[in-house]
């Protein structure tokens, strides 16, 4: 008669298999923080510096921090902080001249303020926005625009 013999893994067999477990488990981690690491790093450089205009800062009492392309790519909002109450309420209720957003990198840009609320005391350090709609998709995520308003310009604005 045969005997079957079973080859039991000796405790340096186990530990030597987690090990290396650990270690691939290790090594995917690290990957995977690397690459998280440098799309943060990379996407950075442009998103995250936002250009100031100081001549706008003094005309209208706001500073522009924010484009973004929102409602699935049909609006745009455009945020700004109020740095002078008075002046900001001047700019704000002038609804016929609106800030224009233009891209800069093709023809277009959009000056049709969909949310312009009115009547309403802005206080200084508080942020605040526009909604636009985006007239033939003008902006678009990534890209560069300019914010234009009163013969004042703001350029390379990042478009998020």
């Amino acid at each position: 008669m045969l005997e079957a013999t079973i080859d039991r893994p000796t405790k340096r067999g186990r530990g030597l298999s987690r090990l290396v477990v650990l270690s691939a488990v290790l090594a995917v981690a690290l990957v995977v923080g690397v690459l998280v690491g440098l799309k943060i790093w990379s996407s950075s450089d442009g998103a995250g510096s936002f250009p100031q205009s100081a001549a706008i800062e003094q005309q209208y009492g706001v500073r522009f921090s924010r484009i973004a392309v929102v409602g699935d790519g049909g609006l745009v909002t455009l945020t700004y902080v109020v740095l002078d109450s008075e002046k900001a309420g001047r700019f704000q209720s002038d609804v016929q001249h609106p800030p224009e957003l233009r891209s800069e990198v093709r023809d277009g840009g959009t000056k049709r303020v969909s949310v312009m609320k009115q009547g309403h005391t802005l206080r200084a350090g508080q942020t605040y926005y526009l909604v636009y709609q985006n007239t033939k998709g003008a902006l678009r995520h990534g890209e560069k625009a300019s914010i234009e308003l009163g013969g004042l310009s703001l350029r390379h604005v990042p478009v998020l």
